[in-house]
């Protein structure tokens, strides 16, 4: 009910605000029905041409987007694949480069590390531990 109470309301805020506009469309009414009818059939026309015009721009932008997005995930990988080929063909060229085939490296490590830092580096502090 308070739909129809808000629809008469508005159509009666449009009369106050557009009297010879409603007295034009009246008289138009009255005079030629045919002309007013045509006329309404084209105002239809020209907002379902405009809907559909919108509707056309969206499906059109979506489709974009989609195929932006296909191009950016194709070049991504193709670059990754590019990076991984670069990579193994390094990584296959030092392992061709240091070693032979059927070569065998033994390396022994010691039992201790080696020191990173040298012995004259850095004050040596003794210290007690007191219970109290």
């Amino acid at each position: 009910m308070n739909f129809f109470s808000a629809m008469i309301e508005s159509l009666v805020n449009f009369v106050r605000r557009n009297p010879l506009t409603v007295l034009f469309i009246i008289v138009l009414a009255l005079t030629a029905p045919a002309l007013l009818r045509g006329l309404a059939t084209l105002i239809l026309y020209l907002v379902f041409g405009f809907i559909l015009f919108i509707v056309i721009v969206l499906v059109m932008m979506r489709w974009r987007l989609h195929k932006v997005r296909q191009q950016v995930q194709q070049q991504f990988n193709e670059q990754q694949r590019r990076q991984s080929q670069a990579y193994s063909s390094f990584y296959d060229s030092q392992t061709r480069q240091n070693t032979q085939e059927g070569e065998v490296k033994v390396r022994k490590t010691g039992a201790t590390p080696e020191k990173r830092i040298a012995n004259d580096v850095g004050d040596y502090v003794e210290f007690e531990e007191t219970k109290e």
